[in-house]
């Protein structure tokens, strides 16, 4: 199928340009001025702007195990309405994604769905219990590009120094959840005043910066690549930025909750459970670290950590719901509502933090830019059109989120993976 996008405003991590698009299957054609050629269909896109299919390093499919809370089918379809063509989802299943046959299936679901890409992470351990590394090889064979355990840390230093080696063998990527287990104490939500005064159990800022700092001096004294996820403090900001003027290889993520909402937006919301997420929301402090943070390039990228959970879990009281809520549709519309539109990042900050960064750092070929050559995965936006959340306009399994019924600006039109149109807004 041929497509042909007229009066295109480009948006790479560069630069932006106003061009016309052609692209064919899963190849884009042609990047030029006024293409005149015949199309199977045209898309005018003036006034609106055309951005790389963004790709997301921190999913959550919940598949298999809880196809109750979100499913492949389900996660793709949330996922290319929020504009992604790529996402990886994380191995905190049931059972865990360690071993070739659980990977082998999502990537062959994957491409029967035909929606997105979805790049399974292998789990680092058995059964992600910090104990045994996985068969890297193997599950790098079967399509893992990455790996992690995510929803814990590896708290031993030896494994994760094992498994930094095994990574930079088998030139694999390690994602780390950087928390300090021994000094949660079970919490609920950022230790403070605020948990203090509600007798609530906590989770101190340093239980996710002394990881940080362990596993930058590990992948520091080995000279092996690391990526830290979901970075939510202004000490672990501080500890990223001194690591990576001492050069090493290191990049991290953040996600949008960090740099929109804070630990008052939990007793605002009168500890509604849709507010608690891990790491926990912090003070302001942390908000504009994470802020000055992405505008410097210090955080790499912009990640979802798209956690649905059941409406049933959520509603119990704060203290023992889940931590999570769903992000896959709504964080283009966040980064524009409260990066691009106060200034914090740019148009081209966006192309770089939702394609070109995460391509780079997950080894990703002919994608993450839009070029004459690459793959047509591509989002067409409107950054100007208003939308509120609402339960109703959620695809995802899970409506759980701290953002119903907020308005926010910027608008996925269109979603072209491999040259399909596989979304399209319709309001």
């Amino acid at each position: 199928m041929k497509i042909l996008i007229k009066n295109a405003t480009l948006v790479n991590k560069d630069c932006i340009e106003k061009l016309d698009i052609l692209i064919q299957d899963n190849k884009i054609l042609k990047v030029q001025n006024n293409i005149i050629e015949k199309a199977d269909e045209t898309i005018d896109a003036e006034g609106k702007y055309v951005f790389p299919g963004f790709i997301d390093l921190h999913t959550h499919l919940r598949s298999p195990g809880r196809e109750d809370e979100e499913d492949l089918l389900s996660g793709a379809n949330a996922a290319v309405k929020g504009g992604f063509t790529d996402i990886f989802c994380m191995p905190n299943t049931d059972p865990a994604i360690d071993n070739e046959g659980l990977a082998t299936w999502i990537i062959e679901e994957s491409r029967r769905i035909g929606l997105v890409d979805i790049h399974p992470i292998g789990a680092i351990t058995k059964n992600r219990e910090g104990k045994k590394l996985t068969e890297f090889n193997t599950l790098k064979n079967a399509g893992c590009l990455c790996f992690s355990d995510d929803g814990s840390s590896v708290n031993d230093p030896l494994v994760f120094r094992r498994a930094l080696e095994y990574a930079k063998m088998s030139d694999s990527l390690i994602i780390e959840h950087c928390e300090d287990n021994s000094i949660c104490n079970k919490g609920a939500m950022r230790e403070g005043f605020i948990s203090s005064q509600h007798g609530l159990p906590a989770i101190p800022d340093i239980a996710e910066s002394l990881i940080v700092d362990r596993d930058l001096q590990i992948a520091k004294y080995l000279d092996t690549k690391i990526h830290l996820a979901h970075i939510s403090t202004a000490k672990s900001v501080e500890i990223i930025r001194r690591a990576k003027r001492e050069s090493v290889k290191v990049t991290c993520e953040t996600c949008p909750h960090y740099f929109v909402l804070t630990v008052d937006d939990v007793v605002n919301s009168n500890f509604n459970s849709n507010f608690k997420v891990n790491p926990p929301l912090g003070d302001k402090n942390d908000l504009e670290a994470i802020k000055k943070a992405l505008k410097e390039g210090v955080i790499d990228c912009i990640a979802t950590d798209h956690a649905p959970h059941s409406q049933s879990e959520k509603e119990l009281p704060f203290e023992y719901a889940p931590f999570g809520f769903m992000g896959l549709e709504l964080a283009f519309s966040l980064i524009n509502t409260y990066l691009v539109k106060t200034g914090v990042l740019d148009l081209k900050g966006i192309a770089e933090k939702l394609a070109f960064n995460p391509a780079k750092i997950t080894g990703l070929t002919n994608c993450g830019e839009i070029k004459e050559g690459y793959q047509s995965n591509l989002v067409i936006v409107d950054i100007d059109k208003k939308w509120t959340v609402e339960e109703e306009n959620i695809v995802s399994k899970s409506k759980n989120t701290p953002f119903l019924n907020k308005e926010l600006e910027g608008v996925i039109e269109y979603t072209i993976y491999k040259g399909t149109i596989v979304y399209k807004n319709q309001s």
